[in-house]
């Protein structure tokens, strides 16, 4: 044992006096606190429980001279003082029945006193090895720690010679803080009890080290299970390249709670993390904090301009305020202007999301590429939904598209998104996204009154015959709180109605649900709080990811073919080679319906013959093609548009 060997090489001399084991020695005194509930004849039981042919070893090795230098009486004169009852002989021991103490209480104390005097044996290098010493020591008994009293050598302010950490539940709290007057919180648990365990290291300036001056292990409360330990603020530490792990999947736009999950299910348990959720929240909001220093605008501008040095044809341009804020602000990559170039024909243009902490809107230019899949033409951030806002909006898209203006656009009803879209996009179509058409519809109709509705939206018929269905329907459903919105919506038929669009360009959309599937993609990583960095990073996450299913779909196209299921195979063979799988599968869903449709009267005429066609199983729905042959060419145009 420690304390055998140091006794022995004669360094030190043991005084027992109540509960303090008092060590002196010619380098240094120290002092050993024992358990409170442990007194001196507990001791000498511990004593009488070890090897006592070392003990007498000792007593007969420590000379006089020792005793004398220290004044004190020594350890080894304590246990021939001591009343050895029921001391056998020389190898063994009998136990006391008035003792009170069994075997395995015995060995526990003995272990106990082991330590402290293991302990009280220490150096360390630093303070700091020392700090660590007693933070692993402390996880191992179930307990945490803090840093308490220190002194410094004088004239030396910054060299400490004195260093004393406690358990963290020792102490007690200040009054002022116990007192729940002019409190709308609940007061907060105490967790001080005024626990004395401590460990006191000091400095050697001879030696260069620092030796243990005072230890104590007695707590007054309850030690943490190994589950607990890691709600012990001292014992949750994430390594470094843990918060790279963490930090990289933010970045990816996982979502904390994913992370944290992902961990657990690493480690097999909450506890073996190393970490809590509120440490990956908060380690993940101190790096945004630290990445928008200098602003959050300021810090997404430097992006897009590091951007901008590493991709020349990347484009971005930005207003500020009056005050130098962030009023607007367009950007896209080199592929997006690609893109546009290449499926730009329809846009959708959304400007009903608002998911940032300022509530300024995030407009997305979206349209379909030739998998019938969502591309991205590029990306806004705006401050306001003013017709200025919009007209800077769309000149600056459309600069950043060599001018080149798309066929027509699907917008989400807004008025001065309409206006904007007059003065600058003059000769392009536009129409208003029917899922919003559906959402003001059930809001002021009566609900037996939907379907009747939605066949005036959907369903193309001639224009005169559009007018003659409005006509009945508002005389049917017409009613003083319906009255006003029908005259609206009335107006802004030809924006709306299939009936004036069917001569449009849409390539079969009807909503703007190429830009609400964006955002949601968007809003599986982000929250109302996000900051301007925050989307700009996340929108290319997304982008990223819509790119990789496009490269998926070009290879699926270009490495098979479809299979034909019509019976007009001759048909389906061609197309198969050259459309891309998306685009043929609607053309054969149209030949499966060709099969259905039958020619129920001809009408013949001099330069035009008309065919009535109708459903086989349904004659109610009739439709009429028109077939002209005019020297070499031929029209056929239907009534469906």
């Amino acid at each position: 044992m420690a304390y055998v060997d140091a006794v022995a090489a004669r360094n030190f001399v043991i005084n027992l006096s109540g509960n303090v084991l008092a060590v002196h020695s010619q380098a240094r005194p120290a002092e050993v606190h024992v358990p409170a509930v442990v007194g001196s004849e507990v001791i000498l039981q511990w004593i009488k429980i070890l090897d006592l042919r070392i003990c007498f070893w000792i007593r007969g090795d420590i000379d006089v001279q020792n005793k004398e230098n220290h004044g004190v009486e020594s350890f080894a004169d304590n246990i021939s003082q001591a009343n050895f009852d029921g001391w056998s002989g020389d190898d063994g021991y009998e136990h006391d029945d008035g003792a009170n103490m069994d075997i395995e209480e015995a060995e526990i104390q003995q272990r106990a006193l082991e330590t402290q005097l293991k302990v009280m044996g220490m150096t360390f290098a630093s303070q700091w090895e020392a700090y660590m010493f007693y933070n692993n020591y402390a996880k191992d008994r179930g307990f945490s720690i803090r840093k308490d009293k220190v002194k410094r050598v004088k004239g030396l302010s910054t060299t400490i010679r004195y260093r004393r950490y406690v358990c963290s539940r020792a102490g007690k709290r200040l009054s002022k803080f116990l007192n729940p007057e002019g409190r709308t919180h609940r007061l907060r648990p105490e967790t001080r009890c005024e626990c004395g365990a401590h460990l006191v290291v000091k400095l050697d300036k001879g030696r260069g080290v620092w030796f243990v001056a005072a230890f104590m292990d007695d707590h007054n409360h309850l030690l943490a299970r190994a589950d607990e330990l890691v709600f012990l603020r001292p014992h949750r530490v994430m390594g470094d390249h843990q918060i790279a792990e963490i930090l990289a999947m933010e970045g990816a736009g996982i979502r904390k709670h994913i992370i944290v999950d992902n961990f657990i299910s690493r480690h097999g348990s909450y506890d073996k993390c190393g970490f809590l959720r509120r440490d990956v929240y908060n380690l993940c909001c101190r790096e945004k904090m630290k990445l928008i220093a200098k602003g959050d605008a300021n810090t997404a501008i430097g992006i897009m301009r590091s951007r901008k040095e590493k991709d020349p044809d990347f484009f971005f341009e930005y207003v500020l305020d009056k005050e130098g804020r962030l009023k607007s602000m367009f950007w896209c990559d080199a592929q997006s202007r690609r893109d546009y170039q290449l499926y730009g024909d329809v846009t959708v243009f959304d400007s009903t999301y608002k998911m940032n902490r300022y509530g300024m809107p995030f407009i997305p230019f979206v349209g379909v590429n030739n998998h019938r899949c969502t591309t991205v033409f590029g990306c806004a951030i705006v401050s306001d939904e003013t017709e200025a806002t919009y007209v800077w909006l769309l000149q600056t898209f459309l600069k950043a598209n060599c001018q080149k203006k798309p066929r027509s656009i699907i917008i989400d009803g807004d008025a001065a998104m309409i206006r904007a879209i007059r003065l600058v996009l003059v000769d392009v179509l536009h129409r208003l996204c029917s899922w919003h058409v559906e959402k003001n519809m059930q809001k002021h109709l009566n609900y037996k009154s939907l379907n009747e509705f939605r066949a005036l939206l959907y369903y193309s018929t001639s224009p005169t015959n559009f007018e003659a269905r409005w006509h009945a329907f508002v005389c049917k459903w017409k009613t003083d709180k319906t009255e006003e919105w029908l005259r609206r919506m009335y107006r802004k038929r030809s924006l709306w109605a299939a009936s004036y669009l069917s001569d449009g360009f849409f390539l079969g959309m009807r909503s703007n649900q190429r830009s609400e599937s964006l955002n949601s993609c968007l809003h599986l990583h982000l929250d109302g709080g996000m900051t301007i960095v925050d989307l700009v990073v996340h929108y290319e996450n997304c982008i990223v990811r819509l790119r990789e299913n496009e490269a998926h779909d070009d290879c699926v196209s270009n490495q098979s073919l479809p299979s034909s299921v019509t019976e007009y195979k001759d048909i389906e063979k061609h197309p198969a080679e050259v459309f891309t799988h998306s685009n043929f599968y609607i053309l054969q869903q149209n030949l499966k319906k060709m099969g259905e449709l039958e020619i129920f009267e001809t009408l013949v005429g001099v330069d035009c013959h008309t065919f009535i066609v109708t459903w086989r199983n349904n004659h109610k729905f009739q439709f009429s093609v028109n077939y002209q042959a005019e020297n070499s060419e031929n029209t056929i145009d239907c009534s469906c548009g």
